[in-house]
């Protein structure tokens, strides 16, 4: 219904309107992310100023959906929201996270909630997005990219004139906006104020994005650079996370003008290529939390010196003291230690021959926008391997959206990949779905199982991967996606290719590169491999330390089958940790349905075995580096460890 002529809600669509036809004088305007943000509203939202029934709230499972997604970011900031909102509590605001689409995570007040705010939207589950509720702080400033305060007459929708909002979106180290944090007030407060409130919240999110950084790469070293001592002091600088080799894997600010290249250029290169640093410390500095060196550098090209540090998690060897990457199972048990955290390549390579040379090409081809296909038996950690490699590449700060292909219902299987729009069909979403597909837009799209997807469905995928656009069920507007993808199967595609039961041209769409996972059994570092999944586990379940394994306990393990893979080898490990009463793991708890005289028939059929004559020489010339001498070899290391008892060869002293 029109609002009636002279009233407030009139004159403030009048204004709006008036503004929006003007067009040609935005950019003039002081206030032009607001007036922009009305221009998006009128003409790409297609939103009416007079039609706006209050705001959309998540139902409970949506919301805690949307919230799943950035759990940890919402454990990241946690600490610095409540330290904005004491600052802010004389003015009785009100802060809000939320993720990237607008929606309200988590929102925290110094006061109990307001009703009146509460029936504003100023509650967790609101959608704030500029295409829900108009010109706004959380949905502008994601639109925009900006900081920006909507203040009361400056909101769209008449339901919000009695609110202050600012609001700056959260950035990745990709730079893309992946949550906004906002600042509300229903006073109206002077023009000072809101500047004041505009800089402590830019201050507080540039603070979160720094920290989820450093939460991302808590198991990598971060090489800090700073450019200048007032920088330093505001820690407004760059931080590069490193990987084994000392390339840049994640890089977060720094890029402006002469100081760093282009993020893109640099991940994944040597970091001596584009930085010369002259360490000035002798030895790690233990009076400082985790810093290992300082420095002096300057960027190639430029003759600004600049100061940096080197931090990194205990008990890692730091990539720029030496060349040598940390030896499997010590990487794992350091991985473990964070307790949850994805292992990287270099972990779950190890120092078996096939997967050293997997991860060769992966180095050499991770963004060269080539598909990758996983090939390997169940339980070989194919989705493992493939966050790895979505870790190691560009993209590592965009998403990694996993679908098994097996494990969703074929009924559901359409929507659930592609979205749907509003009203679609009976039970849909009253706000449609977005789609697994499209969630994995600037980042990774992992499909597990794709042998198992219906025919009907590799026809749209196809079309997907071809057009490298969406059509969401209900719709015929595409959305443009921008993805690397990886697939995984157990199941010989050709064979089923050959029975017409999986598309030859989507085959040749997915298989750019072919990598086969082995199998447990038939890993050359199979004993490292055991030890690191020991000491994974034993992280879960809460031990500083893993318990040894003893002896014949590792003989027994490194001796089994293992038809389930590291599936299977998790679980044993499991129960002997569960069953160990010591520090170390005899071979009486290891579970009984393992063969324990494994190792007993393993020692027989060796016992006739050919020892390299030059085991002694080998060892000595790689200074008793086990792993390297051999990988000299060509054996496992569990197999050398074994000539070396058979020769009584002793390590110097």
């Amino acid at each position: 219904m029109p609002e009636q002529v002279g009233s407030r809600e009139y004159v403030h669509t009048k204004k709006i309107l008036e503004e929006v036809a003007r067009g040609s004088d935005l950019a003039e305007k002081a206030d032009n992310l607001v007036v922009s943000s009305w221009k998006r509203c009128v003409t790409q939202y297609k939103l009416d100023p007079n039609r706006h029934s209050g705001p959309a709230i998540l139902t409970q499972p949506e919301l805690r959906t949307a919230s799943d997604a950035l759990d940890m970011l919402t454990h990241v900031a946690k600490p610095d929201i409540v330290r904005l909102m004491k600052r802010l509590a004389p003015a009785n605001y009100v802060l809000m996270l939320s993720d990237a689409d607008g929606v309200a995570l988590d929102v925290l007040s110094s006061t109990p909630a307001d009703r009146a705010l509460r029936r504003v939207g100023v509650c967790a589950g609101a959608a704030w997005g500029e295409e829900n509720a108009g010109t706004n702080g959380i949905g502008t400033s994601i639109a925009s990219g900006c900081g920006v305060t909507v203040h009361r007459s400056q909101h769209f929708f008449p339901t919000y004139l009695g609110l202050t909002c600012t609001a700056a979106p959260i950035f990745d180290a990709a730079g893309n906006v992946i949550a906004a944090l906002d600042a509300s007030a229903v006073a109206d407060l002077p023009e000072e104020m809101q500047s004041f409130v505009l800089d402590l919240v830019l201050e507080t999110t540039r603070r979160i994005e720094r920290n989820y950084f450093l939460k991302r790469n808590q198991n990598r070293h971060i090489l800090r650079i700073e450019w200048g001592l007032d920088a330093a002091m505001e820690g407004d600088g760059a931080l590069i996370a490193l990987d084994d080799n000392a390339a840049p894997v994640e890089i977060l600010g720094g890029a402006k003008s002469d100081r760093l290249p282009e993020r893109t250029s640099l991940i994944g290169k040597p970091l001596s290529g584009f930085l010369d640093i002259n360490w000035q410390d002798g030895s790690p500095q233990k009076d400082l939390d985790r810093v290992e060196r300082i420095g002096i550098a300057r960027v190639k090209g430029s003759d600004r010196p600049c100061f940096t540090s080197l931090i990194g998690p205990a008990g890692r060897t730091s990539p720029l003291r030496t060349s040598r990457p940390a030896a499997p199972a010590q990487a794992a048990r350091t991985a473990a230690a964070a307790n949850g955290n994805w292992l990287g390549l270099e972990t779950l390579t190890g120092s078996d021959p096939v997967m050293q040379e997997h991860l060769r090409t992966i180095r050499q081809l991770v963004d060269k926008r080539l598909p990758i296909l996983l090939h390997g038996e169940t339980g070989t950690g194919k989705e493992e391997f493939a966050r790895g490699i979505h870790l190691a590449g560009a993209r590592a700060s965009g998403p990694f959206i996993a679908i098994d292909c097996s494990s969703i219902p074929e009924s559901l299987i359409e929507s659930e990949l592609f979205g749907y729009e509003t009203g679609t069909f009976t039970g849909a979403r009253r706000d449609g779905r977005k789609g697994r597909i499209a969630e994995a837009n600037g980042g990774t799209l992992f499909l597990d199982e794709i042998g198992d997807m219906p025919l009907q469905l590799q026809t749209r995928l196809l079309r997907v991967l071809a057009q490298s656009e969406v059509v969401p069920l209900g719709s015929t507007k595409p959305t443009k996606v921008d993805f690397n993808v990886i697939c995984a199967s157990h199941q010989d595609l050709p064979k089923l290719i050959a029975e017409g039961r999986f598309r030859q041209d989507l085959y040749y769409r997915i298989a750019g590169i072919r990598l086969e996972l082995p199998p447990l059994r038939a890993r050359a570092d199979k004993a490292d491999v055991i030890l690191g999944a020991l000491a994974i586990e034993a992280a879960q379940m809460g031990h500083d330390n893993p318990p040894r394994l003893s002896a014949k306990a590792l003989d027994i393990l490194v001796a089994q089958p293992w038809p389930g893979n590291m599936r299977e080898l998790r679980l044993a490990v499991r129960y002997a940790l569960a069953c160990a009463d010591r520090d170390e793991i005899e071979h009486t708890r290891l579970p009984t349905w393992l063969d324990l005289n494994a190792s007993e028939a393993a020692s027989q059929a060796g016992a006739e075995e050919v020892i390299a004559p030059d085991v002694a020489d080998v060892l000595e010339r790689n200074g008793w580096c086990i792993s390297d001498a051999a990988n000299e070899l060509s054996v496992s290391r569990q197999t050398l460890y074994r000539w070396i008892k058979k020769l009584d060869i002793n390590r110097p002293t």
